[in-house]
């Protein structure tokens, strides 16, 4: 535990390092910085873009946003919750402007499918992701909003421009067929393990 909190103090102090020199505009700590999170911000990208190519568009529009506002960063001791927060504004944006959302849904309050959590169990999280992926777009936009950036259905709203009927019914939406996918998910594997 030791040695992990060390190295955490390290790379606060190395990345403190590299904001202060992208602030002046140094070339090599913007290419440094931008390699230092990449890996954690592109998992992030990818759960809204779907493929490569444009999650990479998505990393590099966030990080030139980074570059031209980090003199307004104050030094929090938290710059990846900071570029966390534009990367995820990238994102948005970018589905925005992919996708034609529908501005109101008429959300009843109907009975939210509920998905037991040993039901991805046997999946890995790249699994996961792929059955969210094949939501319709817009669905999976809003729940990747609402359940792994935490944003509430005012919230949603708010940055896509709907209402917060329409939020609660892509969530609901979401869940009915994420369940209906893990039920065909199950099926297909245990026929392939009775035939195996």
């Amino acid at each position: 535990m030791e040695h992990f909190l060390q190295k955490r103090k390290f790379l606060s102090a190395q990345t403190d390092i590299l904001i202060k020199g992208c602030q002046q505009n140094e070339l090599h700590a913007q290419e440094q910085l931008y390699k230092l999170y990449y890996a954690e911000m592109i998992k992030i990208c990818f759960r809204y873009a779907g493929n490569a190519g444009d999650a990479g568009t998505i990393y590099n529009n966030a990080m030139l946003r980074v570059f031209k506002y980090i003199g307004q960063y104050k030094d929090e001791g938290k710059p990846g919750a900071w570029i966390k927060t534009i990367v995820v504004n990238c994102c948005i944006d970018f589905c925005r402007q992919k996708n034609n959302f529908q501005q109101s849904v008429p959300y009843t309050g109907q009975e939210e499918a509920v998905i037991r959590p040993e039901a991805f169990d046997r999946l890995s999280g790249k699994e996961v992701q792929q059955l969210i992926a094949q939501l319709p777009t817009a669905t999976a936009t809003v729940f990747n909003l609402f359940v792994y950036e935490g944003f509430t259905h005012k919230q949603i709203g708010g940055h896509i421009g709907i209402s917060d009927s329409t939020s609660k019914w892509h969530v609901a939406e979401a869940k009915k067929l994420l369940k209906q996918k893990l039920e065909t998910f199950t099926e297909t594997e245990l026929q392939r393990n009775a035939a195996g």
